[in-house]
């Protein structure tokens, strides 16, 4: 969630000037949304789906396997893998650098995890404070504060 904040709150600075989906719409993102093409909403919706499903096989141990391999035992019972992590998946590393950003080193790695969160938690309050002042004053961030141009 913190990482699609972050591209939530610089996509609200961004889409007062560059628009690829609305063709210039204009107007508080909160109304552009329901214009989307339902095309588009079926496609956003596959490949979240997607997503989702690869994070959940490269994390989750499988619940059918009967000899437990997961490091917490929970719920239902100890002899279980039932919402169970598997024993080699680091929160949040899910294999995907292409960049090569991730430290090698195990500290430095939980360090950049952590200013990840921090920056997360900002960029969903961020986002937040974009979407009630649209909701409020009826206009875009850039308008509201005598940017109209921006």
């Amino acid at each position: 969630h913190g990482r699609v904040s972050m591209l939530a709150s610089l996509g609200f600075i961004i889409q007062e000037k560059f628009h690829p989906l609305f063709g210039a719409d204009g107007g508080p993102a909160i109304n552009q949304i329901p214009a989307l093409p339902p095309v588009l909403w079926f496609g956003l919706t596959a490949a979240i789906a997607a997503a989702e499903t690869l994070r959940i096989q490269k994390g989750w141990a499988n619940p059918y396997d009967t000899e437990p391999t997961a490091r917490f035992t929970n719920f239902p019972s100890e002899d279980s893998n039932f919402q169970q992590l598997k024993p080699d998946y680091v929160p949040g590393d899910l294999g995907f650098d292409p960049l090569g950003l991730a430290p090698d080193d195990a500290d430095d790695f939980r360090a950049m995890q952590e200013k990840e969160l921090s920056n997360g938690r900002l960029g969903m309050i961020a986002a937040a404070g974009f979407l009630a002042q649209e909701a409020v004053t009826g206009s875009t961030w850039g308008t509201y504060w005598g940017l109209p141009d921006f």
